[in-house]
């Protein structure tokens, strides 16, 4: 037992000179314009990796079921929804890999995630069958999730400029998936069974920006210092101070989170709204199908939509983040559903109707920044600032559990409807499917739940707005004796 904590010591009194140094080592001054350009490129293959497949779905189903396995369309877009559920297990791999960062340090992931993402656009290159494709698509959905470049961003920004910076970053990374629709025109020159060379471009870009963040970006100063005082208490103090650290979130885990949550209005009407958003998760992955099938456009015309589907998406995100600071997270999720509403339904009769690709690229493109704008309101901020601290962490698992299971749900619904519904009507199929669940949100956040913005995090109990309820219980009691 000594011999084991003398090595520790040893290996971490080599650990605290090198992180000294790292943090101790000068910067260029034009250190961060780099770095951010580093990480833009790394968002924009972290995009891309995250709706190439969706924006191929169509092509995809075509060439694995229709014409390798002869099955109707919509009996292989069902099979490959089935399909895709194999992929859940390996996202519980998540609660071992990502607090990794947190001891080894945000650079060396931020290099693995890149180079896994080219990794698996490079498989699904190369696939001449499902099951290779399954390999590349699982490993992209499993590094997308981590967002090791959005940890950069806030780590690496100052207070007054992290949300704006994060924001820039995020809205250049939406608009150089672009370079989609541009490879589409040149070389895949709009022939559908060539939609595997389109991987190849952001598969290389992966694998160069890794090279680039391995050689070019540094650790963050945030990680360095905490890390250093971390290493610099004895083991001892960091022995007593995880067993206080124990005791006071003693109310920590999912099943207490969850009972937590029902007891009380905010986070039971917070849970309440995230089951009817996420019903509406559909429309964020099908859009190619209804283009193709539905509105039976050409490549071409589904290239020249594609165009105009990330400057939509980016204005969308971009309002998102500015009504969120201005009017609060409230007024936010009720005005991006009600925008995700109008565009998707802009979506369907544009394409439907034949009015002009242009038109049909950017309503999908602003339902996709409106939906994912107000979701990550709901999910990743609402649930947290209406959450104890010593629950917060445990409360925001219920979200992502929430986005799995109701979009699961939706999925299912639409593996039974798909394979009996006749191929045009599948975009009203969709429409029908994402109208009862945004509507159901916005009349919940509308009459249920309280704003959250400018609430001190460090003061939150999450009974705050159980308040109104006791005292009108408390009001009717003093009537009813009186």
């Amino acid at each position: 037992m000594a011999k084991n904590v003398e090595r520790l010591q040893a290996r971490e009194a080599k650990e605290l000179i090198r992180r000294e140094k790292q943090l101790g080592a000068r910067r260029n001054k034009f250190y961060m314009i780099y770095l951010f350009m580093i990480l833009s490129l790394i968002y924009i293959t972290d995009e891309m990796a995250s709706t190439i497949s969706i924006q191929f779905q169509a092509n995809i189903v075509t060439e694995f079921f229709v014409k390798n396995m002869g099955m109707e369309y919509g009996a292989g877009l069902s099979l490959f929804s089935a399909i895709g559920f194999i992929s859940y297990p390996v996202t519980v791999l998540i609660i071992f890999y990502r607090p990794l960062a947190d001891k080894f340090g945000r650079k060396p992931f931020l290099v693995i995630n890149t180079l896994c993402m080219g990794l698996g656009l490079f498989l699904v290159y190369l696939s001449k069958d499902i099951y290779v494709y399954m390999i590349g698509g699982t490993l992209m959905s499993f590094m997308v999730s981590h967002d090791m470049q959005c940890v950069y961003i806030l780590e690496c920004s100052d207070e007054k400029s992290r949300a704006r910076n994060y924001a820039i970053v995020k809205a250049v990374a939406i608009l150089g998936t672009l370079l989609v629709p541009l490879l589409r025109a040149t070389l895949m020159q709009n022939v559908s069974e060539r939609w595997h060379v389109v991987y190849l471009v952001p598969a290389i870009i992966g694998f160069v920006m890794a090279l680039f963040a391995l050689l070019f970006a540094k650790e963050t100063n945030a990680f360095l210092t905490k890390r250093i005082e971390y290493l610099k208490t004895p083991i001892e103090e960091r022995k007593q101070r995880s067993k206080e650290e124990c005791e006071q979130n003693a109310q920590g885990g999912i099943l207490t989170a969850v009972k937590f949550a029902f007891r009380h209005r905010q986070l039971r009407f917070l849970i309440i709204a995230c089951c009817c958003f996420y019903l509406a998760s559909l429309g964020t992955a099908t859009y190619s199908t209804v283009m193709a099938k539905s509105a039976l456009m050409t490549e071409e015309e589904i290239t020249l939509a594609l165009f105009l589907y990330p400057v939509g998406n980016a204005l969308f995100t971009l309002i998102s983040g500015f009504v969120s600071d201005k009017f609060g997270r409230k007024i936010t999720i009720i005005a991006m559903s009600c925008s995700a509403l109008a565009c998707y339904l802009l979506f369907i009769l544009s394409g439907m109707f034949k009015w002009t690709p242009y038109l049909t690229g950017f309503a999908i493109g602003g339902f996709m920044g409106s939906y994912w704008g107000a979701g990550d309101t709901i999910g990743g901020i609402m649930f947290s600032e209406s959450s104890p601290t010593n629950l917060r962490s445990s409360v925001t698992v219920i979200n992502t559990l929430l986005n799995g299971v109701m979009g699961g749900l939706a999925t299912v619904i639409s593996m039974i409807l798909l394979p009996v519904i006749p191929e045009k009507m599948f975009g009203y199929m969709y429409l029908g499917l994402t109208v009862p669940g945004l509507v159901g949100a916005i009349v919940i956040m509308w009459l249920f739940v309280g704003e959250t913005r400018g609430l001190d995090l460090k003061k939150v109990t999450g009974t705050e707005w159980d308040k109104p309820k006791k005292l009108k219980r408390k009001h009717r009691r003093v009537n009813k004796n009186g």
